[in-house]
């Protein structure tokens, strides 16, 4: 693989499904959680390709060689009244890193954001993965240090939900 080969962006198909638990897969690994994963083939069938998909999937392709691959959906934001774009997943295979292929798989994502009248275009990355934040902070992105993320799952989501 060169560095001066083009990167072929296109949506990804429910028949893309086992190459996308691959890329999960090496995702996983790479941000040191795979015995976290139980996300199964079907899993994505149902809710990327399902009636009311939950997302939206790209891969860049260097000529037939699947090298990375995006999940994103739309936000809302009540204080700009507008849609916005989250970045779930960006990742590109570590043969392919170095290369622009995460900055253009970026591009692809922004434009995309700009296109549907989006307001803003965020995601998140591991507090540890000095690499991914400089890459970000490289393209002008900004840190929102002010803010935390908070998650429900399992119990605890159960647990909430009694309180209706």
């Amino acid at each position: 693989m060169g560095e001066n080969e083009n990167l072929r962006i296109v949506r990804a198909s429910v028949d893309d499904v086992p190459l996308l638990l691959d890329f999960i897969h090496e995702l996983a690994e790479q941000e040191k959680f795979p015995d976290d994963l139980t996300v199964t083939e079907q899993d994505l069938r149902e809710t990327l390709f399902g009636a009311n998909p939950a997302a939206e999937v790209v891969i860049g392709y260097v000529e037939e060689d699947p090298v990375s691959f995006a999940v994103f959906y739309h936000t809302f934001a009540t204080s700009t009244g507008k849609r916005g774009l989250h970045l779930d997943d960006l990742f590109v295979r570590p043969r392919a890193q170095g290369k622009g292929f995460g900055k253009k798989m970026l591009g692809y994502l922004a434009n995309l954001a700009s296109e549907r009248g989006c307001a803003r275009f965020e995601w998140w990355t591991l507090e540890w993965n000095e690499r991914a934040i400089a890459f970000y902070e490289g393209v002008g992105a900004r840190n929102l240090s002010h803010l935390r993320i908070f998650r429900l799952s399992d119990d605890s989501l159960e647990k909430v939900a009694r309180l209706r």
